[in-house]
Parts: C-alpha cells; structure tokens; sequence
C-alpha cells in the first residue's frame, strides 16, 4: 500500500507541470469559436481577427482565471497551516464576502462622485474585517473549533453578500449583474486587470515557499514551533494580512468564487504529502489547472449564455467540503 501511494504521488508530482501546460494551452482553443492549439501558435506570425481574439481577449482572461485559481488555493493552504484548521479557506470565512463588498463599496463612491478611494485597498480593508469577525464569532477562549469557524464564516458571509446585493440594487444594477459579481466572473478582463493581484501574488508565493519549513512547524502546534525558535505570531500575522491582501486584489476584479481555497490544498497534499516545500508547488498548479477548466466550462457548457464560474466550483467544492466535515467527525468519534 505504502509502495503504491509513493508511486501515486511520484507519478502526480513529475506529471502535473505537463498537464498544466497542456491544460492552459487548450483553455485558449475553446471558447465561441474554436481555434486548435495548434493554430493558436501559428497565429502569432500573422495579423487577422483571430489573433486579437485568441491574444487580446481570450488569453488575459485563460492566465487571470490560472492566477486567480493559483491565489485562492494557495492562501487556503497556508491560512489551514497557520490556523491549524482543514477547513479554512477565504470563502468560507468570509474574506472573499468581505473584499467582495470593499470592492462594491470603493466603486459606489467613485460612480456617484462621493469618495476617490482606492479599489484594492478598500477590498483589503474589508476583507481583514470579515475574516478577523469569522474568526472572534468563533474562538472559545483560545481555541477555534472547526465547526464554529465554518457556521461564524457562513454568518459573516451571508452578512456581506447580502451588503454587496444591497449596493448593486442602490446603484440600479440588474439581478444578473449582481449574481455575475456574488458568483465570480472573467468576463471583459485585460492586462491592465493582471497588475496589481498578478504583483501580490509573486510575493505571496515567494514568501510562501521561502518560509515553507516554518509553515511545517506551524502544522505541528505553536508551542512546538516556538521551540524550534520561529516567531509564531509575526508569521502568523504576516501571511493573514498579505493573504487577505491576495485575495481582495482578485476578488475586487473577478468577484466571489467560492470553495477552490478549500478543495486543492487537500488534493495537493494527496499527491505531494504534508510538506509544504512540496505541496506549496501541487497547490499552485492544482489551483491554475482546476479553476481555468472551470471557467472554460463556464463560457462554453450554455454558449453564448455565460454561467458564473463561482457555481461551477461550487457544484465541485460543496460535496467535497460535506464529505470532509463527515470524514473529520467520524475521525474525532
């Protein structure tokens, strides 16, 4: 049994570069019209509609959806290290509500000439809110049960969307579009739109994996950490903070995508085990690989409608999060 898991996880580690190069390369070929991945390269030599198209339009869009898949996924693994929770991830405590709503509310005040705030920073700001209530609703005494989390991250979330449907009907957006935003979209997205969450998370992942062996110590207990002569709180801190960071950068531009921080750090440690120096690069390309399919399924399964990519995950993440919850009650019986 050992020989075989050790065989699965070799296997998984060495093939999934490849598969998601292939994967990101055929994400390209599909769409409202079909382009073959073949044709896609040889279209860089040559000016036509078809280039605009598949380089202008449809690539931004491929490599947003990998980054923000790479995101999410990555700060679910490390905010489930630090919080020494498998259930934590920024949708499920309500970071991803909270920027959602910071977003929202930075744009109402531009629009309507109220406020020149920034974005980013307003995301930031309400997605640390969110998360540190999720957290506080949860925590008896110094401890933070898994299942308090998940009902106080539920509570928080709901209390946010509910804020963002709010500013969405005062500024006299249609049902649809705020659906669109509550369940995350790619749509209409450019270069410019990579910048800023494209920059925090180069340094995100090169905190993340030059500091991987102190997150191993993390998932041992802080007291045992401390021994080992890590600064618990100062790391803890810092990779909350720049987390949220993240993760309000993507969600103040694509919106609410749910349950992908959660689903691939598991299967990330399946196929590369439970350390971080190795899981951090699963995680990664498990992330870009998962949420760049799902988007292509978004804008191609009802073509030329548009499904919310954030229904999508969530159709792939709930039953996966029930069959955990399951698996970790029967585990603590």
């Amino acid at each position: 049994m050992s020989k075989n898991r050790n065989w699965f996880q070799t296997l998984g580690r060495y093939s999934l570069p490849f598969v998601f190069v292939i994967v990101f390369v055929f994400n390209l070929s599909f769409g409202t019209v079909y382009v073959s991945p073949l044709k896609i390269f040889q279209l860089l030599r040559q000016e036509s509609a078809e280039k605009y198209m598949i380089w202008n339009l449809r690539f931004p869009r491929v490599l947003m959806a990998t980054l923000t898949g790479i995101a999410l996924s990555l700060v679910g693994n490390i905010f489930q290290a630090i919080m020494k929770n498998p259930l934590v991830d920024p949708y499920l405590i309500g970071t991803s509500a909270g920027a959602s709503f910071g977003a929202l509310l930075a744009i109402y005040f531009i629009v309507n000439s109220i406020a020149h705030v920034s974005i980013p920073t307003m995301s930031f700001i309400f997605a640390v809110i969110a998360s540190s209530l999720s957290i506080l609703l949860a925590k008896k005494g110094n401890v933070v049960p898994t299942v308090h989390l998940v009902l106080s991250g539920v509570l928080v979330s709901t209390l946010f969307s509910a804020g963002s449907m709010l500013l969405l009907n005062i500024a006299n957006k249609s049902l649809v579009t705020g659906h669109v935003w509550l369940y995350g979209s790619f749509s209409g997205m450019t270069f410019r739109d990579l910048i800023v969450p494209a920059s925090s998370l180069g340094v995100f992942v090169t905190l993340a994996f030059t500091l991987s062996k102190q997150l191993d110590a993390m998932t041992l207990g802080e007291k045992e950490a401390k021994s080992l002569g890590i600064n618990v709180e100062a790391l803890k801190w810092t990779f909350y903070l720049l987390g949220s960071f993240v993760t309000a950068t993507f969600v103040s531009k694509t919106g609410i995508i749910g349950f992908v921080g959660l689903v691939v750090p598991h299967m990330a440690r399946i196929i590369a085990g439970p350390k971080h120096s190795k899981n951090l690069l699963a995680t990664v390309l498990i992330g870009g690989i998962l949420m760049s399919v799902c988007d292509t399924l978004a804008r191609t399964l009802l073509n030329p409608v548009e499904i919310p990519v954030g229904i999508i995950t969530s159709f792939i993440g709930a039953p996966f999060m029930f069959v955990l919850l399951k698996w970790k009650n029967g585990v603590a019986k």
